[in-house]
């Protein structure tokens, strides 16, 4: 089991996660994957929906430290509180599951969960090629099972982001230097 720790927990509050009604500016439409600019978070983002589930993974530069921002939202996750931490464990396939701290978030008033993670590290690298290479991705907190979501059109999604982040980013500041984004 790999485990993925929020970049600073105390630092970092809902807010920072890119709500629905976020301002945007559209990139590309990638399969079933929308990439856009967020100002909020100085970052893109692919964003998909799966039976009502929706999910967000790209990057948040608005912080010393950039970050993989990763958020799940679904109508029907009451049970996840603002601010609280849940230990949710995530599959790629058949890889070995990633555990992450990831704290309870409401936006547009759609409850689910959110985490930010150092995008220098190595293991974010791992985890974004593990997203870009499987074809699907298991969530669940304990043994309550959030959902099984397919990865179509993954790969090419996450380049869109890179590519993005890169026309985007605007300034040296904004744009991203991580293991992914090197390659």
């Amino acid at each position: 089991m790999r485990v993925f720790l929020p970049v600073a927990a105390a630092c970092f509050t809902a807010a920072l996660a890119p709500p629905l009604g976020a301002q945007t500016k559209h990139y590309a439409t990638v399969g079933l994957w929308d990439v856009s600019w967020y100002v909020a978070t100085g970052g893109c983002l692919a964003f998909a929906s799966f039976d009502g589930t929706g999910f967000f993974i790209g990057f948040d530069t608005k912080e010393e430290v950039p970050a993989l921002d990763v958020t799940v939202l679904d109508d029907g996750w009451d049970r996840f509180e603002a601010d609280e931490v849940y230990p949710v464990t995530v599959s790629f396939g058949e890889a070995d599951p990633w555990t992450l701290d990831m704290q309870g978030v409401r936006m547009d008033g759609a409850p689910g969960l959110h985490i930010l993670i150092d995008a220098t590290m190595d293991q974010a690298e791992v985890f974004i090629e593990e997203f870009q290479h499987e074809r699907r991705m298991r969530w669940s907190v304990g043994e309550d099972e959030l959902g099984t979501f397919t990865l179509a059109g993954s790969r090419r999604a996450f380049e869109a982001v890179l590519d993005c982040q890169g026309d985007m980013g605007g300034t040296e500041e904004d744009a991203v230097t991580t293991p992914v984004a090197a390659d």
